[in-house]
């Protein structure tokens, strides 16, 4: 039996009225100079995701990071405007894509697995627009 809950689907996130989501992925966004940069350069190298990931859902409005262990009125970790964020192109390493993102917080590192790669493509085409 695992520690911590797996959550094989997205849960039931409060969306404000009128929003629809665009891009679900399954993967961490950190900063790059912040707590997960030791653990961002162990993935880069090995080419493996280590430790868990989270919900990263792009609507026509926000970018959410969905809490580990969502609660009502607690559901999100980070919520930035969609407009003010934007990516670049995806960068591959072993089984991890990275996609660098500028926000309003300075820059941001997205890591996802390949076999979400079509989402990848699909998350940063939609930033673009």
């Amino acid at each position: 039996m695992p520690l911590l809950p797996s959550h094989r689907r997205l849960p039931d996130i409060p969306l404000e009225p009128g929003e629809f989501t665009e891009v679900v992925l399954r993967g961490r966004l950190t900063d790059p100079e912040g707590a997960g940069r030791f653990t961002a350069k162990a993935e880069a190298f090995v080419g493996r995701r280590v430790g868990a990931s989270r919900w990263i859902v792009l609507t026509d409005r926000r970018l959410l990071v969905v809490a580990p262990f969502p609660r009502e009125g607690d559901w999100f970790d980070v919520v930035f405007d969609r407009r003010e964020v934007a990516a670049s192109r995806g960068v591959r390493h072993g089984d991890v894509i990275t996609v660098e993102l500028s926000s309003p917080r300075g820059p941001q590192v997205l890591r996802v697995p390949t076999r979400l790669r079509s989402e990848v493509v699909r998350f940063i085409r939609a930033l673009r627009r």
